[in-house]
């Protein structure tokens, strides 16, 4: 079994984010620090171990809906003390990880669990999972800015994919809109807001796929029920969309044709493992 693999599954976090912790040197392997991905391993017979606790694999997978509340970080933990998701959790047995990331000033509903292939799924853009948001913006917005961000904006050199935003309300020279997207990369909304020069008060998700906040107060969570999560797999369970495909060839349509900087790290990682594969059998 591969490593990476190994992790997702105990809970430690998606798959893409695993690459991250062993490139930091947090996961050992016998009490060697490994940072390939694809180290294979027996579960049951080696130790592993993440922050020098032993890391182990759940039967039980679990499911949980939680109102982010505003100021919270959505992280395992926080350097600077601050309050993290996890901290709502405590007294759980399994390890849970959020599925993607609010940052500390947006509210709404976050899915944590300790399934990580479900988890990785339901985070690849390529299954366009459905997320819908509620904003409050620092002046009004007219049809056309409207338009031009559902088209798509540029952001650090790559266009957004295809959204649909709605204006539900326009008060006191503000309107509060509803945005659906299919994609989630970092401050997404806000920054497609700043690049038509409107900054975003107040963000709010409100709907994640078929999943949603109704009777949770922020600061609360529950269990999913066996119909939401039913729902859930069989979002990811269907033919993946072509928005992915789109995403992914728009993130070098832009004029220049030099590949993004964040991108790097995955490109690395890529000719990391294609030196590596007389070294180790793919599992």
């Amino acid at each position: 079994m591969r490593l990476q693999s190994f992790l997702s599954q105990a809970g430690i976090s998606s798959r893409r984010s695993v690459i991250q912790e062993l490139e930091d040197g947090k996961v050992k392997v016998n009490g060697e620090v490994v940072r390939i991905p694809s180290y294979p391993i027996f579960p049951g017979k080696d130790q592993v171990t993440y922050l020098d606790q032993e890391v182990t694999l759940y039967s039980r997978k679990t499911y949980f809906i939680f109102n982010k509340p505003r100021g919270v970080i959505t992280t395992a933990k926080d350097t600077h003390g601050r309050k993290t998701v996890l901290d709502y959790f405590k007294n759980m047995k399994e390890r849970l990880y959020p599925v993607g990331r609010l940052d500390q000033d947006t509210t709404g509903l976050l899915l944590l669990t300790n399934d990580g292939d479900l988890a990785n799924k339901l985070m690849h853009p390529r299954f366009g999972v459905e997320k819908v948001y509620e904003a409050l913006l620092d002046q009004e917005v007219s049809k056309e800015k409207i338009s031009q961000l559902e088209s798509g904006v540029v952001i650090e050199g790559i266009k957004t994919s295809p959204c649909k935003i709605k204006i539900l309300s326009v008060r006191d020279g503000k309107s509060r809109v509803e945005i659906v997207l299919h994609e989630g990369r970092k401050r997404q909304i806000r920054n497609m807001f700043q690049a038509i020069g409107i900054k975003v008060v107040h963000l709010h998700r409100k709907r994640y796929g078929p999943l949603n906040l109704k009777g949770l107060t922020p600061g609360k969570s529950r269990l999913l029920t066996s119909e939401e999560l039913t729902m859930l797999l069989k979002a990811v369970s269907q033919k993946p969309t072509r928005g992915g495909e789109r995403e992914r060839k728009d993130r070098f349509s832009v004029k220049g044709g030099n590949e993004p900087a964040h991108d790097a790290s995955a490109r690395e990682h890529r000719g990391h493992r294609l030196r590596r594969r007389d070294s180790f059998h793919r599992g």
